[in-house]
């Protein structure tokens, strides 16, 4: 969703920088995820007038346009269509950067020296439309620059919504919740409507085949509109909303849709093909062409608008080619409607469709803000088009849907948020969010039905806190009441997961749980797949079995924009098919991921990640956790690359693998480097975990070091050395660790020598010579046996 920063403002009054708003939106959960300057492309372009247009020879395409740009004139070589004398024009003079990292150089082409650039609005970043120049209005000062001319001081914020909040699909919707923040009135535009005598109940009717899908549909009807281009002010909006500007009719409804978040429709009436509009289920088989060009053979999943006879509209989703307005269309029939959200979901993947109006019906829109809205958009019609609005709105609601009430005790929502408000302040807040409040104890809201998310009392208390501050409610650690007892490990364990990883330099990443069934077969194909039956797409069909399915496409992304040297992990679940007994397997994971070079820093210069910084962010955990040793098992795993393969096991439970992901799979992502990667079940872990740290005195008795030296085969393990030694010399070996490997010339081929210290401590005594000499003929008598191992002299 895309919003301009002085639409908000002038729907709220609130002055508040473009950071600052962006800012108190995303902490009250209407996520701003980017601002971008509407102007960013339009340093050193000017408001230019085409004083003629002259061809090129030897250019078919090519003319030159005679532009004046004030107190000077310039020569530039077009190649657009559309260019005329007369026109007001933008001129990006040399040296202007314009979109796409486009700078405007000297040229000379075909003979004709250009000294700057005619733009279209792709080149300004305004919209995608590189059809033509962009024709500005006539009242432009020439030589004025554009951004002044434009009014283009503003910004465009992006947001990133989420699927319960259909409210926050519009400018007003986002709007109030600032004007609930900043503790002021909303401002909804006025509307101000002048009726004809003649009645629209009279020239159109409506009927509902199938109330239950679609139960509410109105309709008004507006004659003798004008068609031409929209205002400045209403393309202005469109684009700075991602909407391409078409005409001053589609504009209107585009335009109400961003403001009220209501999808409108514009019929042309005298294509309709009757004064009666039937709202039913597509018959089987039957065809409908849309405004794209493209038939559809429809089911009954489909709802159509028709004109009694065929299909003008699938509801909801897109309308019909056989009624769309057109340069010739002069009378109107504009539909505002409530259709069912799932009814709309099961149209648009039947049709293979998707619009800015299915998003917005699918999530729920107010069905009482039709009047509004279609209002709106006629008065609209009738201020730009000179249209004249027939008397009334032909309304078909046979069951009206009331807003709900609920309960808000405020007792209750101080103890689940420890605050001490007083019931006037959490009155004051939910009015600020347009909710009606009767006092009492409990306070009695009526939730309006532009809110479909809020159904009960927790939801209340969730949009006090939203807008109160989330800063303002003490931490729940700390919180003691009836509502809360101190959390258990298994609450925490998930939060010192990420303090230990980001403090070893990795970077969490978060993910959904869906993947792709095609890299789950090149993965893990031993692992049974949980399938969706309904998808959001053919490439997330499952839920995923595994962390890598969403590892390597994260990967992937990051690696194809260059962004190559990666240390990440996440912490989440994997799915698998119900148990016999009809139990929902769902286990939760932890991934490590490296790829790239490491960090430079003044300690170390770069150097490429490898297996043993995967396993270091292990060994991290496992020391904060107080876990056993780590067994490293080389075996293969499907995933992984073969020969750097180790399975992970914990006491002779396994809890996960490590290794280098699989060439193949990577290749699937584009990903030509190494990564190397560790899954571990957390689970399994869970029990081995303590909160605090075994206190053991410090040793009274002295160590006895020993160092060893082993050929052994290239083969053999180092961690079962490791563990055989430790065997042999019992409790006396305090600490066995290897600090030396070679392989080389001094070696016989296909061995290896490793060096190993081991030191011999008791806790009881101090230790003879004899005695650790005995330990250390049982360690070297054991390696030989078990490892055939030759002990080398130091």
């Amino acid at each position: 969703m895309e919003v301009s920063y002085q639409w908000l403002i002038e729907l709220t009054g609130v002055t508040w920088s473009v950071e600052e708003m962006a800012r108190r939106l995303t902490l009250c959960g209407t996520a701003c995820e980017g601002i971008t300057p509407f102007a960013r492309h339009m340093d050193r372009v000017v408001v230019g007038e085409v004083c003629a247009v002259a061809p090129i020879a030897g250019a078919d395409k090519l003319r030159r346009a005679t532009v004046a740009i004030g107190a000077e004139t310039l020569d530039l070589v077009c190649g657009a269509p559309n260019v005329a004398a007369g026109q007001k024009v933008p001129v990006a003079l040399l040296g202007a950067k314009l979109a796409g990292e486009v700078e405007v150089r000297r040229a000379t082409i075909r003979g004709v020296e250009s000294l700057g650039m005619i733009c279209s609005e792709r080149e300004l970043g305004l919209s995608d439309d590189h059809s033509g120049i962009m024709v500005l209005e006539p009242e432009m000062p020439v030589g004025a620059p554009l951004a002044e001319a434009l009014d283009a001081a503003d910004y465009r914020m992006t947001f990133e919504l989420t699927p319960n909040r259909p409210d926050s699909m519009s400018a007003i919707g986002i709007a109030r919740d600032i004007a609930a923040l900043a503790r002021v009135r909303l401002r909804r535009p006025a509307v101000r409507l002048r009726e004809t005598a003649e009645k629209a109940a009279d020239v159109i009717s409506v009927r509902l085949d199938d109330p239950a899908a679609c139960p509410r549909y109105a309709a008004r009807v507006i004659r003798n509109v004008t068609l031409g281009r929209s205002p400045w002010w209403i393309r202005r909006r469109l684009m700075m909303s991602g909407v391409r500007p078409i005409n001053n009719v589609v504009d209107v409804t585009n335009l109400v849709m961003l403001e009220c978040g209501h999808p409108l429709h514009a019929f042309d009436l005298d294509r309709f093909g009757s004064r009666e509009v039937v709202v039913r289920r597509a018959r089987e088989g039957e065809r409908f062409t849309t405004l794209d060009g493209k038939t559809h053979v429809c089911d009954p999943q489909v709802l159509l608008i028709t004109n009694g006879a065929v299909g003008v509209a699938a509801a909801g989703v897109m309308g019909g080619e056989n009624s769309e307005v057109a340069e010739t269309t002069r009378n109107i029939l504009l539909e505002a409607a409530y259709f069912d959200p799932p009814t709309i979901r099961k149209s648009r993947r039947a049709l293979a469709t998707q619009s800015e109006s299915s998003q917005r019906f699918e999530k729920g829109v107010d069905p009482n803000g039709i009047e509004y809205a279609i209002d709106r958009a006629a008065a609209l019609l009738a201020d730009l088009g000179g249209g004249e609005v027939l008397a009334g709105m032909v309304d078909a609601y046979p069951r009206r849907i009331d807003p709900k009430a609920i309960a808000l005790r405020p007792r209750r929502c101080n103890d689940v948020l420890g605050t001490d408000l007083t019931a006037a302040q959490m009155k004051e807040i939910l009015e600020g969010l347009e909710f009606a409040v009767e006092d009492g104890d409990p306070l009695r809201v009526t939730v309006p039905t532009f809110r479909p998310d809020v159904e009960r009392e927790i939801d209340l208390i969730e949009e006090v806190v939203r807008i109160l501050g989330f800063d303002r409610v003490e931490d729940a650690r700390s919180t003691i009441g009836p509502l809360f007892t101190p959390l258990h490990f298994e609450d925490t364990f998930k939060d010192q997961v990420r303090q230990v990883l980001t403090g070893a330099g990795f970077d969490e990443v978060l993910s959904h749980g869906l993947a792709d069934s095609r890299l789950a077969d090149l993965a893990a194909p031993e692992l049974p797949q949980l399938r969706l039956v309904s998808t959001a797409s053919a490439e997330l069909n499952i839920m995923r079995n595994s962390m890598i399915l969403s590892a390597v496409p994260i990967l992937g992304h990051n690696v194809a924009r260059r962004n190559v040297d990666l240390r990440i992990f996440e912490i989440g679940k994997v799915y698998f098919p119900p148990t016999p007994a009809g139990e929902w397997i769902e286990d939760e994971r932890i991934l490590l991921a490296v790829t790239g070079d490491t960090p430079h820093t003044w300690r170390e210069k770069p150097r490429p990640h490898d297996f043993y910084d995967v396993k270091a962010g292990l060994e991290r955990l496992a020391e904060h956790f107080h876990w056993p040793a780590l067994e490293f098992v080389p075996q293969a795993v499907s995933f992984l690359e073969p020969g750097a393969s180790f399975r992970l096991r914990v006491r002779e439970t396994e809890i996960g693998a490590i290794g280098q992901l699989s060439v193949k799979l990577a290749r699937q992502a584009d990903i030509k480097q190494a990564v190397w990667l560790a899954e571990v079940a957390t689970g399994p872990l869970l029990p081995l975990s303590s909160r605090v740290a075994a206190y053991e005195p410090l040793p009274i008795y002295p160590a006895a070091p020993r160092d060893l030296a082993l050929v052994v085969d290239e083969t053999v393990p180092a961690g079962d050395i490791v563990g055989a030694i430790r065997t042999a010399a019992g409790e006396l070996a305090e600490d066995v660790s290897i600090f030396d490997l070679y392989t080389g010339k001094q070696i016989e081929a296909g061995k290896k020598s490793i060096a190993v210290a081991i030191s011999y401590r008791s806790k009881e005594r101090s230790l003879s010579s004899e005695e650790v000499e005995a330990a250390q003929q049982k360690v070297v008598a054991a390696v030989k046996k078990l490892f055939n191992a030759e002990v080398r002299d130091k």
